[in-house]
């Protein structure tokens, strides 16, 4: 159990960085210096740690080897966190290589507010984790809001940088406080 608190602390960390370059690259693109490019990149990175997030809470069930409602509830989570980060990295690379990039970064920002709901949804049973799945159902749907309007094609560009920007700051503190708590949790059944 000690191992897999570890685990998840370090994919915690690892999406707590992955975010502080979505939010960097976020400011950067709303400065309007190369938006597209950014954005692309962005999503990509983003897509990348939803999915190191998602696998470094996989690791504390299959180490407890629960199959009850926490972990059922956890699993419907894992499995829209790995949906949205290959598809968050798929539309990132369409997007980077100039494939109808305005449509599919909207349409990665609306990908990455639905999985943040439907993480936030399913995490909110677990006593420690449910401040910061509160907050991902508030980033989630803020996200949503704004990849509609973006699909829509209002001033498409600059609402998912802005849906990055809070994507970036939700995950970066979720990150950081999951991480937190794992550890803490980790030294206390050493100690």
């Amino acid at each position: 159990m000690k191992a897999s608190l570890k685990r998840l602390a370090g994919g915690s960390i690892m999406e707590a960085a992955a975010a502080l370059a979505v939010v960097a690259l976020a400011i950067v693109g709303l400065a309007r210096t190369d938006s597209f490019i950014l954005a692309a990149i962005a999503v990509i990175i983003f897509g990348a740690a939803i999915l190191t997030e998602g696998g470094a809470g996989a690791a504390i069930f299959s180490a407890r080897g629960q199959l009850g409602t926490e972990a059922e509830s956890w699993t419907g989570g894992l499995s829209s966190d790995f949906l949205a980060g290959v598809g968050g990295i798929v539309l990132g690379i369409l997007a980077l290589l100039g494939v109808a990039s305005g449509v599919l970064l909207s349409v990665a920002a609306l990908l990455f507010g639905a999985a943040y709901l439907l993480s936030g949804l399913g995490g909110t049973q677990m006593a420690w984790f449910s401040y910061a799945f509160g907050g991902q159902l508030l980033v989630g749907l803020a996200a949503v809001v704004l990849g509609i309007l973006a699909v829509v094609g209002q001033d498409s560009l600059t609402l998912v940088l802005v849906s990055l920007l809070i994507l970036g700051a939700g995950a970066l503190f979720t990150g950081a406080f999951t991480s937190m708590r794992a550890a803490s949790a980790a030294r206390e059944m050493h100690g």
